[in-house]
């Protein structure tokens, strides 16, 4: 039996890394024979409830492959916030699983390398020229069986870089995202209801600014009704603190599962997202969306799936106001979605394909 490590940002109460974990367990299950799934991220303990046949933090798991399913892998910001030493150390203080599973790589690291590795779905960049996360980047990449990259920026790091890659899409567009049969509600009311979806930035300024402009546009805007939604609540302890006495959804995994959590999405008419994944799943969700050009992969994901728009930095609140009042709730992501599945599945069976080829 095959043992195969898919290593990730799980376990850290993000729903858009719960959601993928789920679709890559999907997808190893029901393309691969004979293998033995153990997924790998932050410790926490209501993860293994989210898998239906995997293992989770499993000790003692020597892989014969390790997998990197999905998200940012590689990236770097120039923010003068992020190079002290007592922002790390504020960091960790304020993430204690992360000090773990800082720990557990130390002692897991001879072993995983001694795995073929494979990057699935993952994204790259941006790098803002350093070169020390450049040289990183294509360092580790190059090792690699397999490379699936999820964006066509991506792409051209790999081809710069001289490394054989697949252009795939995010899983979530695949066919291993389950779909959940979502009634659609017919009483709705004349006034429109808009989730805002927001995570904290502190990676750098530019980004970071839609913030006070978003709660401007929130507490002046009336012609529908919004409602903060938070995908990550032990990352955006801020968001948190900022939403304590509004109504805010909070994505809960104790409280929820995937698919009660995307039926609590399917409430809204539209979003407003400044999180990759609530677009991604807006989107599927048939729903209309702006995404907050908070990072380059949200403008990029605009440029994938036309449909979507984009509020632009410096996030003007009348320009917002205007995009909000645009929104297309009879939008059909029709041709633009079944595009996504087939590179989606294009890349994942490939992957499969390669298995094979030297399992």
């Amino acid at each position: 039996m095959t043992k195969i490590t898919i290593k990730g940002a799980y376990g850290e109460t993000n729903f858009g890394d719960d959601l993928l974990m789920c679709v890559f367990e999907n997808f190893f299950l029901k393309e691969f024979e004979n293998v033995q799934l153990n997924f790998v991220g932050d410790y926490n303990d209501y993860v293994q409830n989210l898998l239906v046949n995997s293992t989770y933090l499993e000790p003692n798991f020597l892989p014969d492959w390790e997998v990197y399913g999905g998200g940012t892998q590689f990236f770097a910001f120039q923010n003068k916030y992020d190079t002290s030493l007592l922002k790390k150390i504020n960091v960790a203080l304020r993430n204690p699983s992360l000090i773990k599973s800082k720990i557990k790589n130390i002692f897991t690291k001879n072993i995983i390398n001694q795995s073929k590795i494979a990057f699935l779905g993952f994204g790259i960049g941006p790098f803002y020229e350093n070169q020390v996360a450049i040289l990183n980047a294509k360092e580790k990449i190059s090792k690699a069986e397999f490379v699936g990259v999820r964006d066509e920026v991506s792409n051209q790091y790999c081809t710069d870089w001289n490394i054989p890659a697949t252009l795939g899409a995010d899983v979530v567009f695949s066919s291993y995202f389950t779909k959940v049969e979502l009634k659609t509600t017919t009483d709705r009311q004349p006034k429109k209801k808009i989730g805002i979806i927001v995570r904290d930035w502190n990676w750098e300024e530019s980004g970071k600014n839609y913030i006070n402009n978003l709660i401007g546009f929130y507490k002046s805007y009336s012609n529908v009704e919004l409602q903060f939604i938070i995908f990550a609540p032990s990352k955006d302890k801020d968001w948190i603190l900022k939403t304590k006495n509004e109504k805010v959804l909070i994505w809960d995994p104790i409280k929820y599962s995937i698919k009660s959590f995307l039926e609590e999405l399917n409430e809204f008419d539209g979003f407003i997202s400044a999180r990759y994944h609530g677009a991604i799943v807006a989107a599927l969700l048939q729903k209309p969306v702006i995404c907050v050009e908070v990072e380059p992969k949200l403008k990029i994901l605009t440029e994938q799936v036309k449909e979507i728009k984009l509020w632009e930095k410096p996030f003007d609140i009348k320009m917002l106001e205007k995009l909000v009042g645009q929104l297309n709730y009879d939008i059909d992501y029709g041709d633009t979605l079944k595009e996504r599945k087939l590179k989606a599945d294009f890349m994942l069976l490939d992957f499969a394909k390669r298995y094979n080829e030297i399992k």
